[in-house]
């Protein structure tokens, strides 16, 4: 028997995710006094361990996407398909698209295209922020205390990638005002919004913010996607699926995409 890639064991599993899904049921809970989704136990099961083994395969134990994969299990109350959905998947998918880009010298395989390295970096935000404060021999941590922090560092980091960055754009205007665009990748024509969650930037008015920008940025003319970069490390965001299903849902063309990275 010819032993699978990782690259082949990733896809494997993302046909079993898809088949996993199709099997959602709606069952009402008697502890929460509503109907919650929920998907085959066992088939739900054996794909959680196939991708932790996987993970570990590809990264090691002590790399941040199998802690993360293990403590997404420990994470707060869900059904299982909610933490499918809203833990597992995304950290499946930010694994795959990893194991992508660190093979970009391979010939053999595609180029990443310009917008999944954003949003590669994006999701695995805050396992870079997590290692900021974990510093050698004491040393003192170096911290994201609020929105312009994230800016800052995102910029520094998108400058490894990226050759024309363009900070502080702004829209034309729109309604008697303007937009500021926090990133424009000018070559890529992508435009990255940051936001900061915090007790008075909850999910409610990140929302209605981002569907605010998200008419500006249809007439402005160096940007084909928008992508809304959500950093909420305080969890003030209690359905980030859902948050993002509402938002890139507005946009009929699929120029919209959002990451909310908890």
């Amino acid at each position: 028997m010819t032993m699978q890639t990782l690259e082949e064991r990733f896809n494997a599993l993302e046909q079993d995710y898809n088949a996993l899904i199709a099997t959602k049921y709606v069952h009402y809970s008697e502890i929460k006094k509503c109907n919650e989704t929920f998907v085959d136990s066992a088939k739900n099961t054996t794909w959680v361990a196939k991708v932790k083994k996987l993970i570990e395969d590809s990264y090691g134990k002590e790399s941040d996407y199998y802690i993360d994969f293990e403590k997404a299990g420990k994470a707060g109350y869900y059904s299982n398909y909610g933490r499918l959905k809203n833990k597992y998947k995304p950290l499946f998918d930010a694994a795959k698209d990893d194991l992508a880009h660190s093979h970009l010298n391979n010939s053999s395989l595609p180029e990443i295209s310009a917008l999944s390295l954003v949003l590669n970096i994006l999701n695995k935000f805050p396992s870079f922020a997590r290692k900021l404060k974990r510093r050698y021999n004491d040393r003192t941590p170096l911290e994201i205390n609020d929105e312009y922090d994230v800016q800052d560092m995102l910029y520094a980091i998108l400058t490894l990638h990226f050759d024309d960055i363009r900070a502080e754009e702004y829209t034309p205007s729109f309604g008697g005002g303007s937009s500021r665009q926090d990133f424009l990748l000018k070559k890529e024509r992508i435009v990255i919004e940051v936001k900061k969650t915090r007790k008075t930037l909850n999910a409610a008015k990140v929302g209605g913010e981002a569907l605010i920008d998200m008419a500006r940025y249809r007439i402005h003319q160096e940007c084909d996607v928008l992508v809304f970069f959500i950093y909420d490390p305080d969890h003030y965001v209690d359905n980030p699926q859902g948050v993002i299903n509402d938002l890139e849902s507005q946009d009929k063309q699929g120029r919209v995409k959002v990451v909310i990275a908890q």
